[in-house]
């Protein structure tokens, strides 16, 4: 019999919660035909774990900040949050890089399928101030190391403003604690790339999700606040012509 008659607290299902996950990543990618691209994808999915970072880092909350949204914010907190500050794969351990890795080596990946953990890391900060060139670059996206024809088209920084209250109704609906909720973002993470390994070239989806994944984390999202002060008669604020709109 429980104690005081109180009910024994439940740890969540981490597979029940990433599956919830994936539906929702799933949902949102879906255009009317209910048809997804995999690189968009993999990207708002990957914008979202680089959100729950931002989270459970603690220094400010994604929907309420006062930073300029697609302006860099980095932290070493989130960092450690990421790779656990390893210098190789070796020392990435159960940071959101390495439980992202040492899952989908078992699910048909390969290590050559990986760069070296700091690559993502060292080309977001080479490319800060640098708007970038051709589909899938500029405010709002994050500058990815992959061919034009798998860049994102839907801006990640987007979809994660669109998937925030979804996503963080799946994750409290379950009892997730903030801490716990980049290993449970990148639990799902894996669903997606063991689902879309025939789809796309391996090294490709990974460089997506791990490019994506870091920038997000260090990169302010957008706010209802933000998205209120736009001037509903000027361009919108994820388009490159509203961005001043979305400026505090």
């Amino acid at each position: 019999m429980p104690l005081f008659g109180r009910s024994p607290s439940r740890e969540p299902d981490l597979k029940a919660v990433a599956e919830a996950l994936a539906a929702t990543f799933e949902a949102g990618a879906a255009d009317q035909d209910g048809r997804i691209r995999v690189e968009d994808l993999l990207s708002a999915a990957a914008a979202v774990c680089g959100e729950s970072c931002i989270v459970a880092a603690g220094e400010f909350d994604p929907a309420t900040h006062s930073f300029v949204p697609g302006s860099p914010v980095l932290s070493d907190r989130v960092n450690g949050i990421l790779v656990n500050d390893a210098q190789d794969w070796d020392g990435a351990g159960t940071s959101v890089f390495g439980i992202i890795r040492s899952a989908i080596l078992s699910h048909g990946y390969a290590s050559d399928d990986f760069p070296p953990i700091a690559d993502p890391i060292r080309r977001f900060v080479e490319s800060l101030g640098s708007a970038g060139e051709g589909p899938g670059s500029g405010w709002g996206f994050i500058a990815l190391s992959v061919p034009e024809a798998n860049r994102p088209r839907v801006q990640p920084l987007r979809a994660a403003f669109e998937l925030r209250a979804p996503v963080r109704k799946v994750l409290q609906d379950h009892g997730v604690a903030r801490a716990d909720w980049p290993s449970t973002c990148a639990a799902a993470l894996v669903i997606e790339l063991t689902r879309v390994r025939q789809a796309i070239e391996p090294g490709v989806a990974v460089r997506i999700v791990l490019e994506t994944v870091n920038g997000m984390a260090k990169t302010a999202p957008m706010t209802e606040r933000h998205l209120s002060e736009a001037d509903a008669g000027r361009a919108g604020p994820f388009t490159a012509e509203g961005q001043e709109e979305a400026e505090p």
